[in-house]
């Protein structure tokens, strides 16, 4: 396993227990995930069978479940995993959601196969910048015209370079522009986090997927760790989530926001 995923595990071990609790608190995340969440059910038939990235505590696994879909979830931490277990008992012992713990350079060695689709959310995928073993375990892993929808840190979020201009720290509002990644902290273990462009992300998937359809998410709405600007000033934010919702599939706008929805299907 390479050192980048080898911190990441370890970082999302040590905040798994505690991760839903965050998760819940946040408005502006809530938003996102429900955002997602819709453009699931646009793009995934219900009866699907789904290979799940980066699934965490299980939020989307459940949810999905509920939604007449069977989910293999996968995630690098064991500690996400097991919580996974514990929140998705009722659907487990159903056979609706099963769960393993798997890294993205392990993914070609979940043993079922002709999946309708695969997703990742919220910029698990930004914990990694080489994307060759997993495009083509992908492609192996769904159907033929299987999507593969992923939620995916953008590189160009105008918000986080207009409130660290405030703040004059000029060095933390470009600090998406970095090529070879930023560290980020996690559970107190500095994890590689690398920011992408939708043109240079899709680059990566290329050789087997072909684009479909791209969504802004949180273009004009503040990044969740901005949540106390939500607080402040909630009239204003559910205007620009408003705002927001009417542009996500329009261009310019789609190409820029703290991340963007990609939608692909295997060619």
């Amino acid at each position: 396993m390479r050192k980048e995923l080898i911190n990441t595990k370890e970082a999302f071990n040590k905040i798994a227990v505690n991760y839903n609790r965050c998760d819940n608190a946040n408005p502006l995340l809530g938003w996102m995930r429900n955002i997602v969440q819709e453009i699931y059910l646009r793009h995934i038939p219900s009866g699907s069978r789904i290979l799940e990235l980066n699934a965490g505590t299980g939020v989307d696994a459940i949810f999905l479940a509920s939604k007449g879909m069977k989910v293999f979830a996968t995630d690098i931490s064991d500690g996400m995993i097991e919580v996974l277990k514990d929140n998705a008992y009722s659907e487990i012992k159903r056979g609706l959601i099963k769960a393993e713990t798997k890294s993205f350079d392990e993914i070609s060695s979940v043993k079922e196969e002709n999946f309708d689709a695969a997703v990742s959310n919220f910029g698990g995928l930004n914990c990694i910048n080489d994307f060759k073993e997993l495009s083509r375990s992908l492609s192996e892993k769904l159907k033929h015209g299987g999507l593969f929808i992923a939620v995916v840190m953008n590189r160009y979020c105008p918000w986080e370079i207009f409130y660290y201009f405030l703040k004059m720290n000029f060095r933390e509002a470009f600090r998406r522009f970095k090529r070879k990644g930023i560290y980020a902290e996690v559970g107190g273990v500095k994890v590689k986090t690398y920011y992408f462009g939708t043109r240079q992300f899709t680059s990566y998937f290329q050789k087997f997927f072909s684009i479909e359809k791209i969504y802004s998410l949180a273009l004009f709405t503040p990044p969740p760790y901005l949540n106390k600007i939500y607080y402040k000033f909630p009239r204003i934010c559910n205007f620009l989530m408003k705002t927001d919702k009417k542009v996500m599939e329009f261009f310019p706008f789609k190409l820029a926001g703290d991340h963007f929805v990609i939608i692909m299907r295997r060619r």
